[in-house]
């Protein structure tokens, strides 16, 4: 895709998406953190930050044209969609499940993990990831962990300094949340 047809495409897909303004919960104050484990349903689930890192810049990179996933940290808001418990069990999983899976693979498949995999062979991995029943489905739903993050209000500690919506021009919901009144804390006035 070239840089006009994906800032028109990015463009269009989120003028007025409202919806996507979610919070993050997960302390995005994450820095130096390489890897993270979650339970759900007596599974244990571990993911490298690195990573994950790794994938989210080649599915969305920074250019010149507008910020990337790590720009965006859509690595936090990863961190806290597969935490919150109150997120589906199966998009959990199978974001947890997807880096791994990813690096597994690529350690099957050329006999080296992510990690020693060359800035252009990781991209043409990824696109062979992307053919798969299985790496579709898990890209898929990690490209939109990046679009969301794009969204996030900056109080939940990613689109830093609003970068997202300036790029997009986006004038995000009112009320904007604040300390106080930030999701999961909302939910405990709601009640």
């Amino acid at each position: 895709m070239n840089k006009v047809s994906r800032s028109i495409f990015l463009k269009t897909m989120f003028t007025g998406a409202l919806a996507l303004q979610l919070p993050f919960v997960f302390s995005c104050n994450n820095q130096g953190v390489n890897d993270f484990e979650l339970t759900i349903d007596d599974n244990l689930y571990q993911v490298n930050t690195t990573d994950l890192k790794l994938v989210l810049d080649v599915l969305l990179p920074t250019t010149e044209e507008g910020p990337g996933a790590l720009d965006l940290k859509a690595d936090i808001y990863f961190m806290w969609i597969t935490a919150d418990s109150r997120v589906d069990n199966n998009r959990r999983v199978t974001l947890l499940s997807s880096i791994s899976k990813i690096n597994d693979y690529a350690i099957r498949e050329l006999k080296k993990p992510l990690q020693k995999l060359s800035k252009i062979e990781l991209q043409d991995f990824i696109k062979i990831v992307s053919i798969t029943h299985w790496g579709e489905k898990a890209l898929s739903l990690t490209l939109t962990v990046c679009f969301e993050a794009m969204f996030a209000n900056p109080v939940y500690g990613s689109n830093p300094d609003y970068i997202g919506w300036k790029w997009l021009n986006y004038q995000g919901g009112i009320p904007q949340p604040n300390k106080e009144n930030k999701y999961p804390e909302i939910l405990s006035i709601a009640l």
